[in-house]
């Protein structure tokens, strides 16, 4: 029998949790358009921070290493295991365990996905504001081991910002709490800190304690069209000094508007291969400055 299959034999014996072969599915994320891809013994599918226990324990007495997996939305390839061991997803980890909205605050799991989490605070009129990419695929879990940030982190800052407490597994298969649901929690080390951003270096998230705040009451988004790189940057430095609260900055050059121009806001289709699409109407958006349509754009949210 090869090393591989004894692995997750061996492992399905031993836990709880659902245990499989790897699958393309496991073994990839968003630099597999570059040529990233990874190998594994197995794949674990844990249903509860115990089973994540078991799991962590096994393999830190076996000697295997884990790959703690979210949605797979990342540019780094934090999510492949280019050296094999135990490919450790907690997609199914995705309830909501309390939720306080007079409070401001939310418990969940770490497979609850971003745009969900997103939904249930906006249906009580209030916010979750890091705004990652790919919010339908990407998990609660994966934003915080990343530190994920997103346009609105102009305004709003990154995932960490937001989280007040963790609960995470660490070796040798310890389930540990890190904070908690307090806004103010100074005692004693910020331990939940050397979690967020560290990539499953250092532990398994497997919950967190987040904090919300009332959504804005309208989001205006604004288009401006410039002749070239200097006019867009100017643009950017007054839209700072003006003191406007805006939500996001995006500068979109002219190239990527050539492939991507007919997907703005009044437009229709793909890529228009004619070149940069003209400004949308103006019932969708309003230009910041004079300008030719054939050059920039600057897009500022305010919200």
């Amino acid at each position: 029998m090869s090393a591989l299959a004894s692995v997750e034999r061996e492992l399905r014996a031993a836990v709880a949790a659902e245990v499989v072969a790897p699958t393309t599915a496991y073994l990839t994320d968003m630099t597999e358009a570059r040529g990233l891809s990874g190998r594994a013994d197995a794949v674990a599918l844990p249903r509860t921070a115990e089973e994540v226990v078991e799991v962590v324990a096994w393999c830190y007495a076996h000697g295997v290493g884990i790959v703690p997996r979210g949605g797979g939305t990342g540019y780094a390839g934090g999510s492949v295991p280019l050296d094999g061991g135990v490919v450790l997803s907690l997609e199914r980890i995705d309830r909501v365990r309390s939720f306080d909205p007079l409070l401001w605050r939310i418990e969940v799991e770490a497979g609850l996905r971003t745009a969900e989490l997103r939904r249930i605070a906006r249906e009580s009129g209030l916010l979750f504001a890091p705004d990652p990419g790919a919010a339908e695929q990407s998990q609660i879990g994966g934003n915080i081991a990343t530190n994920a940030g997103g346009p609105h982190a102009y305004k709003y800052g990154v995932t960490g910002a937001w989280v007040t407490g963790l609960e995470a597994v660490v070796p040798p298969g310890e389930l540990v709490q890190l904070g908690g649901p307090l806004r103010k929690d100074v005692a004693g080390y910020d331990l939940k800190h050397l979690l967020i951003g560290s990539e499953g270096t250092l532990g398994v998230i497997t919950a967190a304690w987040l904090r919300l705040t009332p959504a804005p009451e309208a989001a205006w988004p604004v288009i401006g069209f410039f002749d070239g790189v200097p006019g867009g940057v100017a643009a950017i430095e007054r839209v700072i000094g003006s003191g406007l609260p805006a939500a996001a900055l995006e500068y979109v050059d002219s190239e990527a508007m050539r492939y991507g121009g007919r997907s703005f806001p009044g437009r229709g289709g793909g890529a228009d291969p004619r070149g940069p699409a003209r400004p949308p109407g103006r019932e969708r958006a309003r230009a910041l400055l004079p300008a030719s349509a054939a050059g920039d754009r600057l897009v500022v949210a305010l919200a």
